[in-house]
């Protein structure tokens, strides 16, 4: 018997059916001008604004992309090596906990006129800000991760005869691993909300910045197209977030249930 997956069109159908009435409706708001386009403008002028952006996007997206990765990069490693410090050393959970407790509810945004003052205008306070932001969610997500490891675990390493550092490296760091992964990618997402502020912070290149160029001129189809690069951009890289989700996570217990569930779900 062929047990081999077959694709299923009706879920595909349901998932284009809201998305295509939403277009189509858009464009016919737009072709007879019932909303002001001021407010919402309609796919032609979508699409004269993509034409007229178009010599500027290549430059501005490779400024964004290097400020996003550089960020996110320092963020994650600088958030999940302070989390697993703090759970590894109690002087270190007390020299660095209260800075994360404090960090972690105060808007990052509101941080933006004292980076301004301190770095000044420039790329650095903008992959800082990004960075603060990512490593604040990496640091707590470690930590409680951490924190709900089970304890049969580690007393069953222990019987064996493993060390504290074998305990971390081959208990602790695999059990945490697909925690980790998600609390990276809601990182990840949070990475390019940053950016649009961090480019606020009077840059001169970058999509923020033609943002705020279409912003003065009122042109809102341009903010539009420039909001959708930034989507588009975030969607492939939770892609390829994901992508490496499922080679690092593969052996897990949790995508082992995913699929039996989904496969269940099918059946029915």
């Amino acid at each position: 018997m062929d047990r081999s997956p077959k694709p299923n069109y009706l879920m595909l159908v349901r998932r284009l059916v809201v998305p295509l009435v939403i277009l189509l409706a858009w464009a016919i708001a737009g072709h007879y001008r019932l909303i002001n386009k001021l407010f919402l403008p309609s796919p032609t002028d979508m699409w004269e604004a993509f034409k007229a952006l178009a010599p500027l996007l290549p430059a501005s997206i490779l400024t964004t992309l290097s400020m996003v990765i550089a960020g996110f990069v320092i963020g994650v490693s600088f958030g999940t090596a302070s989390g697993l410090l703090m759970a590894y050393s109690p002087t270190i959970r007390d020299l660095l906990g209260s800075i994360f407790d404090f960090l972690r509810p105060v808007p990052v945004f509101a941080l933006i006129p004292m980076f301004i003052l301190w770095f000044g205008i420039g790329r650095a306070p903008q992959i800082t800000l990004i960075a603060l932001g990512t490593s604040v969610v990496l640091g707590v997500t470690t930590l409680e991760a951490i924190r709900n490891v089970p304890s049969i675990y580690m007393r069953a390493a222990l019987t064996l005869g493993a060390n504290r550092q074998q305990i971390y490296r081959t208990v602790i760091v695999p059990y945490i691993l697909p925690h980790l992964i998600g609390a990276i990618r809601v990182a990840a997402a949070a990475s390019w909300g940053l950016d649009v502020a961090a480019e606020f912070m009077g840059s001169q290149q970058g999509l923020g910045y033609l943002i705020i160029l279409q912003q003065t001129f009122l042109r809102t189809a341009g903010i539009l197209m420039l909001v959708i690069v930034y989507s588009v951009l975030a969607v492939i890289f939770d892609i390829l977030l994901r992508a490496v989700e499922a080679r690092v996570t593969r052996w897990t217990e949790r995508r082992v249930v995913r699929g039996a569930v989904g496969a269940i779900v099918g059946m029915g």
